[in-house]
């Protein structure tokens, strides 16, 4: 199938990308071949993944406005699996930072992974690429993203203890909610509110913030920790104000 061809051939282009992209910085640093060892592997089983995922769910490539069915990944979806399958290479960039001088590519990389976030959005709306799989990945890739980025840069001290609670506290909640929507609505309605979409840009912003402290940073960044977890803390309620108004059904 046409769809089918597509979605091998973007995750083909991406592996290939990010793996190109980590044998430079390889070659750069000369780190141990331990870490291609660890990265090859974890980034093949992880697109595996996420292409069993998109052919078993193929039939979701669907125009959520006009209900046609795709017959390629379009433009959106393209940068909303760009974002997902980042995952591996952040991560392992995150390990290969406690050894080798990576932390200014470790900011870079986490920086325009979070930027594609207010991109695919943009280009769904703007040339009414808008699908309901893209709705699906978009919010699973935010949540899956800044999970493991935050766990992994907790467990290697990147990121305060108080500020990765607080960030793994707000998506376990979001996960608890859509959860609890999809077991009464037996269907899933990813929706995002305004305040949702800040409460996304801040714990990017704190991400990046949090990586780049390494390399030196002013004082004030403690003002930009406390507002980024004020404003993560005051979204639980928004995400509970948005349960209550979706317990009530629907018309498809």
């Amino acid at each position: 199938m046409p769809l089918i061809r597509s979605i091998i051939r973007t995750l083909l282009f991406y592996f290939l990308f990010q793996g190109l992209g980590f044998l430079f910085f390889f070659h750069l640093w000369a780190f141990s071949a331990n870490f291609l060892l660890l990265f090859f592997p974890v980034q093949l089983g992880f697109y595996v993944i996420v292409a069993f995922f998109l052919i078993k769910n193929k039939n979701l490539f669907y125009g959520i406005h006009s209900g046609r069915m795709e017959t390629t990944v379009n433009s959106a979806n393209k940068v909303t699996l760009f974002r997902i399958t980042m995952l591996p290479f952040l991560t392992l960039l995150t390990l290969v930072s406690q050894s080798y001088p990576a932390e200014p590519v470790l900011v870079a990389a986490c920086a325009i992974t979070f930027v594609t976030d207010f991109i695919d959005g943009r280009i769904a709306k703007a040339r009414g690429l808008e699908t309901y799989i893209g709705k699906i990945l978009d919010s699973a890739s935010d949540y899956l993203l800044l999970g493991i980025t935050a766990g992994a840069f907790f467990f290697f001290k990147l990121l305060k203890p108080w500020l990765f609670w607080i960030i793994i506290g707000r998506l376990f909640i979001n996960a608890v909610i859509m959860t609890l929507l999809f077991m009464i609505h037996k269907k899933l309605r990813p929706q995002t509110t305004p305040v949702g979409r800040i409460t996304i840009a801040a714990i990017m912003i704190l991400l990046v913030v949090e990586a780049a402290k390494p390399l030196g940073l002013p004082g004030w960044i403690g003002v930009v920790e406390k507002t980024g977890a004020l404003i993560i803390g005051l979204s639980v309620i928004d995400k509970f104000v948005y349960f209550i108004r979706s317990l009530k059904p629907k018309a498809e």
